[in-house]
């Protein structure tokens, strides 16, 4: 079996998840995990299916051919083995300005973290309605990061971006 990693991006309407797990289905296909969204009227969707190599490529072609949706698809790297390092997670809170997400990543990219989930969104603030901006990451620690530096770092960048940053390690 393969992974089969598949990006999806098309006007928004319903039905559309359904159609894509038909598509995985009638290809004997495997949905392990996904993340979708509704991103300006637009679904925003990335798929990780597990596929026997004999359907991979008609599963692709038939994603592809869903009609009003732009479909990319890519096999897996079953080599890049998650879980091996300490986790770690990243929440980000505080009134929205442009800028958060570069300076965050920034800072994680230098320390040479990647990033294993990373969501963001904006809501109104409870009392005051502001516009708050939200992140969370997910993230191995590489054993070459220096964990207090990195929290001192991140403390320097939630005064400057006037945010909270939070960083904690997973159980």
């Amino acid at each position: 079996m393969n992974q089969l990693v598949i990006t999806i991006v098309g006007k928004d309407h319903p039905g559309i998840v359904e159609s894509l797990s038909v598509v995985v289905a009638d290809h004997d296909g495997n949905w392990l995990s996904s993340s979708m969204s509704n991103l300006a009227g637009q679904f925003a969707g990335i798929i990780e299916v597990a596929v026997a190599d004999d359907q991979r490529e008609a599963l692709a072609a038939a994603m592809g051919a869903l009609p009003g949706l732009q479909v990319h698809s890519v096999v897996g790297d079953a080599s890049v083995e998650v879980g091996a390092l300490p986790m770690a997670e990243l929440e980000v809170v505080g009134t929205d300005h442009p800028g958060i997400v570069q300076r965050v990543t920034q800072v994680l990219k230098n320390k040479g973290v990647n990033l294993l989930q990373f969501a963001t969104w904006t809501e109104s603030a409870p009392n005051s309605g502001e516009e708050l901006f939200r992140a969370v990451a997910e993230f191995e620690l590489p054993p070459t990061v220096d964990l207090e530096g990195l929290k001192a770092e991140l403390e320097d960048l939630a005064e400057d971006l006037a945010v909270d940053i939070e960083l904690g390690l997973e159980d």
